[in-house]
């Protein structure tokens, strides 16, 4: 009890500042989306390069914990895109939207803040890789099935170096991306960053986690009237918040204990942000290629809220599980 009250509480106290400072209209909910900018393409981005920036190469090969991250992530897309196939009966590229519903969670905005909170600077280097790892292999898979169906439907007009361009753009200069893989050269030359430099992206580093909860919080003030009845009882939702929220994890905990050995930490992160609840990263895809954008909604929404509880039981058992592992070692 007391972890939640020193580590989970403060983190979902923030979600509900930035709601409660939407609704009473202390901080404009149009706000979000400035918020959410200046997370997503500024604050973060100084996060993950810091804290790759700041790792021996050596850390950053870690093939069990890209393996063990992997397979869950992909066990869940491609099992959910199999049942909405065979199940819901559903066609052509918007499986993916559905897969990525199943397999992308708030890894920057939750799962970063909240072992940053717990754990310290330890946490960082794992955290931040976990972050690339969960964002690069589904983006880049919902990406190249809506272009390979765009070129189909044009009967591939552009050509393949267009829907190349399509489909790699997005991805190498994506905020996220591109922080980490310039994190990734300035350790493999082994390259000390300028005090100026150094202090500048801490100094964003540190903010880049309560703001991103901030923004989560004022996002949901708009929301309510997606957790309708009629909503919280549909069977895809339903479906989308069971993959993300329990078969995700527990696959992902299978592949740690018992396939992959992996370090105290970078085992406690693999499988928190296997837990995380579905990102608001979803939705911007969603939207982009008008595919179940309200569904998607509901399910943002309904996942997180009932990630309090699911991740608060996870960190008590993880918390517990690291401090045996750290005595043990």
């Amino acid at each position: 009890m007391q972890i939640i009250i020193d580590i989970i509480l403060p983190i979902f106290a923030i979600i509900f500042c930035g709601y409660i400072a939407g609704r009473t209209g202390v901080v404009s909910v149009s706000g979000s989306k400035t918020l959410n900018s200046y997370v997503f393409y500024i604050a973060l981005p100084a996060l993950l390069f810091y804290a790759v920036a700041n790792a021996p190469i050596s850390q950053l090969t870690n093939w069990n914990f890209l393996f063990a991250n992997l397979i869950g992530i992909l066990s869940s897309f491609f099992l959910t895109i199999l049942f909405m196939r065979i199940i819901f009966k559903k066609k052509s590229a918007v499986l993916s939207i559905y897969g990525m519903n199943a397999s992308y969670g708030t890894t920057g905005y939750m799962g970063l803040p909240l072992l940053i909170a717990a754990f310290g600077n330890e946490a960082a280097l794992p955290a931040a890789l976990a972050t690339l790892i969960h964002n690069i292999p589904v983006i880049t898979t919902v990406i190249v099935t809506f272009e390979w169906v765009r070129a189909k439907e044009n009967k591939n007009e552009k050509g393949l170096f267009y829907f190349l361009q399509d489909v790699i753009k997005p991805v190498l200069f994506h905020p996220i991306t591109l922080s980490v893989l310039l994190g990734i050269v300035f350790s493999l030359f082994n390259i000390t960053l300028p005090k100026s430099i150094d202090i500048f992206a801490s100094f964003l580093s540190d903010a880049a986690g309560p703001t991103a909860l901030f923004a989560i919080g004022l996002g949901l003030t708009n929301q309510k009237e997606l957790l309708k009845w009629s909503s919280l009882v549909n069977r895809e939702v339903n479906f989308l918040v069971f993959m993300k929220l329990v078969f995700q994890p527990v696959v992902t905990t299978f592949l740690v204990f018992f396939v992959f050995k992996l370090e105290p930490m970078w085992a406690l992160t693999t499988i928190l942000m296997s837990a995380l609840p579905i990102g608001a990263g979803v939705f911007v895809f969603a939207q982009k290629f008008e595919k179940i954008t309200q569904e998607t909604s509901i399910g943002i929404v309904l996942s997180l809220l009932i990630s309090v509880l699911t991740i608060s039981v996870l960190f008590i058992y993880l918390i517990d599980l690291y401090s045996i592992s750290k005595l043990i070692l």
